[in-house]
């Protein structure tokens, strides 16, 4: 029985799924991972223009996906990743502000219409299963394009570096054009809403897991200064990630009401993307501050225990009185 519902979940047009959001994160994270490594006052600079385009673009994902079609706007925004990166080393650096803004955006309406999407061709009764499937996917390849950033970037060029991410987004372009998506007729949203960006009833566990992905980012941008490229130790604070997003997908799975589980799943990937970058942007800023005001080490310990505190005490309780599924 066990099997059988694996393979009615695990369909063609999931699969395809999976491996596209695989390599969007790939894809944009492989440069975040080496972009330390180059020039951390860039990190300091530009990082703070992407979290605000993925800001700018999150209330205007429901209006988007209806006006225009789920599908061609992830497509849309798989051609905006694939192109900025490709053309990333040919800019002057005053525009890499502006570039990353772009990326941003492109970064929010791509993970944004690809859950829907996901959700979508998924039968209703494997949703769930389908949703930890997809986010998982997408956190394996996040810490995996790091892991190719940091190699590519000490034996090659940031130049190549930013072909092969770039090859990544155009791939996964290639990938979701081939997925088949229903018409579904327009049903007329407003232009601006927290439809399939925020899910306010999940703000406690998203803080949560803001502060444990704000950790491990500081951890393992710090560890990775620290032991250099040649060990992959640095790896190790970034794996809780991928290993808890099954069990947390599911938990704001089931705190959304029906028709809310895109929200649920965007507002999942929002507080770990903006928590870890967020810790990166805090790793770099330490190494170019001087004097340190605090080590590394020390923060990261201090507030993964906040967020092992918050899960204890706040977070499991919380989950367990305003859960609706």
């Amino acid at each position: 029985m066990r099997k059988n519902n694996i393979d009615s979940m695990w369909t063609k047009g999931l699969s395809l799924m999976c491996v596209v959001n695989f390599l969007l994160y790939a894809s944009v994270f492989m440069v975040i991972g080496a972009l330390p490594l180059v020039k951390a006052e860039v990190v300091v600079r530009v990082i703070p223009f992407f979290l605000l385009g993925g800001l700018l673009a999150g209330p205007f994902h429901a209006y988007l996906a209806d006006t225009f079609r789920r599908k061609h706007v992830l497509l849309w925004a798989l051609a905006g990743i694939g192109l900025t990166m490709a053309t990333a080393t040919y800019i002057r650096e005053a525009w890499y502000v502006w570039v990353a803004l772009l990326q941003g955006v492109c970064l929010a309406l791509a993970i944004g219409a690809g859950t829907t999407i996901s959700i979508d061709i998924t039968l209703s009764g494997h949703r769930t299963s389908g949703n930890m499937l997809f986010a998982s996917c997408g956190r394996i390849g996040m810490v995996a394009g790091m892991v190719a950033g940091v190699w590519m970037w000490s034996h090659y060029s940031l130049t190549y570096l930013t072909y092969l991410s770039a090859a990544c987004g155009g791939l996964a372009l290639v990938l979701a054009a081939l997925v088949y998506v229903s018409f579904r007729a327009p049903i007329g949203v407003s232009l601006c809403s927290a439809d399939r960006f925020w899910l306010p009833r999940a703000w406690v566990p998203a803080l949560n897991m803001a502060i444990l992905a704000y950790a491990l980012g500081v951890g393992g941008v710090s560890l990775m200064e620290r032991v250099g490229v040649d060990s992959f130790v640095w790896v190790l604070p970034l794996l809780p990630i991928p290993a808890l997003t099954p069990m947390v997908v599911k938990m704001f799975v089931k705190l959304s009401h029906h028709c809310q589980r895109a929200t649920g799943n965007m507002t999942f990937n929002l507080a770990v993307d903006f928590g870890f970058l967020a810790g990166v942007w805090t790793a770099c800023y330490m190494e170019t501050a001087s004097p340190m005001l605090i080590d590394a080490a020390a923060l990261m310990e201090g507030t993964l225990a906040l967020a092992l505190l918050m899960y204890v005490f706040v977070t499991r309780i919380y989950y367990k009185r305003k859960r609706v599924r």
